[in-house]
């Protein structure tokens, strides 16, 4: 066991010591964290690299919309692990977990170890393995809060996904299909292996003609946007008269222009999502449900790219440079 200066033992931890680019990210030897009274330690067993974890890293995410967390911390925000310190029913038991405060208001799961409220800790899905399951957190939970929780998406409804492709896309199409719905999927890159009901090539046909054409002209029922920015006006223009639409990001420009005639003639709703606000007492609840999606069949086991823990400047470039619809994980 490697031992810090106070004779306590160290682990390894992917770090955010300067707010930059993958390449200023660092991996070093950090004390381990000790479990206090009603939390748990963590052995991490994998953990995901987010979009926001670049953001992160960049020093573009802000808590409450106060400033950026000023570095050194841990970062990462979704882990899978085995519980080995802690209250004794817990101890061996396979976790998974997620939250808007990891590796920002709090030390993140990047690293051998975490520490998290025992009250917090899932049990993870069986048919997952642990890069599966470390892979879910942000993307399905976005997903699912965007959906069920927001747009409140009912059987017989059909529903729009932007940039469908995406790991948020495909997990939204598996919910959206898990709740009994009708999935329209569109992005600039069709994946050839989308599980969804219609897909749109929006590069070249207008999205908005394109999803008048597949409802007989009435417009779909929910959006969910996962690409915001110039094409947010486009995705209310597909909504049929009191259709709902959720948006989880902005890329480019976060300026958009908004009818706001058609949007309240039509009697139109727009949901903002964000799960940076995502408390780990709300993540388990979601992770409660989507366990239950995985177990069952109904969801499928997001798509992994793997790297070791000391590749983690590797693993954010890909992040950086579009993984494609796969979820970067990283393996301490």
């Amino acid at each position: 066991m490697v031992l810090n200066w106070e004779g306590g033992p160290l682990m390894r931890a992917a770090r955010i010591v300067k707010h930059g680019a993958p390449d200023d990210l660092v991996v070093e030897e950090v004390p381990r964290p000790a479990p206090g009274a009603g939390e748990v330690l963590v052995q991490v067993r994998a953990a995901a690299v987010n979009p926001v974890d670049v953001a992160n890293l960049a020093g573009k995410v802000r808590v409450a919309n106060g400033p950026a967390v000023e570095p050194p911390r841990t970062a990462g925000r979704d882990y899978a692990g085995i519980v080995v310190a802690g209250p004794e029913s817990l101890l061996g038991l396979e976790v998974w977990g997620s939250s808007g405060g990891l590796g920002v208001s709090r030390p993140g799961t990047q690293a051998e170890y975490v520490v998290v409220p025992a009250a917090t800790v899932r049990r993870k899905p069986e048919n997952l393995s642990f890069a599966e399951a470390a892979a879910v957190g942000v993307s399905h939970s976005a997903a699912f809060l965007s959906l069920a929780r927001r747009a409140d998406v009912q059987a017989g409804e059909t529903v729009l996904i932007t940039g469908a492709s995406g790991a948020v896309g495909r997990a939204a199409a598996d919910i959206a299909h898990w709740r009994g719905a009708r999935v329209i999927g569109a992005d600039l890159r069709l994946a050839e292996d989308l599980a969804v009901d219609l897909a749109i090539d929006s590069s070249k046909v207008d999205l908005v003609t394109a999803v008048r054409v597949a409802t007989d002209g009435a417009g779909v029922d929910v959006a969910l946007d996962t690409v915001g920015g110039a094409l947010f006006g486009s995705v209310l223009d597909t909504l049929r008269h009191g259709g709902r639409s959720a948006v989880i990001a902005s890329l480019g420009d976060p300026v958009a222009e908004l009818n706001v005639l058609e949007l309240y003639r039509n009697e139109r709703t727009v949901f903002g999502v964000n799960t940076l606000e995502l408390t780990l007492a709300g993540a388990a609840e979601v992770l409660d449900v989507l366990r239950r999606g995985f177990e069952s069949g109904a969801l499928r086991a997001p798509r992994v790219t793997t790297y070791p823990l000391d590749e983690a400047g590797a693993a954010y470039q890909a992040v950086l440079a579009g993984a494609a619809g796969s979820k970067v994980v990283l393996l301490p």
